[in-house]
């Protein structure tokens, strides 16, 4: 082998461990992102049931402030809903208002407009 020869062979042999290095840190890189066990929610603090009498019921303020976290709760989703609702209403599809150029409608008549040899002769090809 000549000089040349291995110069070339030695400088593709390092770009492609490069190359393949990089690969292999970018497909790192996105399994790290999507991991599940590094975005696991917060743990919930518990509470010391062992701590309350037994003889203590549940509070009847408890009960209102859960069905008042409750319609907080459907109260935003019904807000969310309707902003969604508005800004679908809103934005018009694009498909219904573009209007065909005079050159678009041309062309697409002259293909429609071909005689059937014509056109298998194309199909052939």
């Amino acid at each position: 082998m000549t000089a040349q020869m291995e110069t070339v062979l030695w400088i593709s042999g390092v770009g492609t461990g490069l190359l393949f290095l990089a690969l292999v840190g970018l497909i790192g890189l996105m399994y790290l992102l999507t991991a599940q066990w590094l975005f696991r929610p917060a743990p919930v603090a518990a509470t010391p049931e062992a701590s309350i009498p037994e003889s203590a019921s549940v509070d009847p303020v408890d009960d209102g402030n859960e069905e008042e976290e409750e319609r907080d709760r459907q109260r935003r989703a019904v807000a969310l809903a309707v902003a969604i609702a508005c800004a679908q209403a809103e934005r018009a599809p694009m498909l219904l208002t573009a209007v065909a150029s005079d050159w678009r409608r041309l062309h697409h008549n002259r293909r429609l407009s071909q005689p059937r040899s014509r056109a298998r002769t194309r199909v052939r090809r």
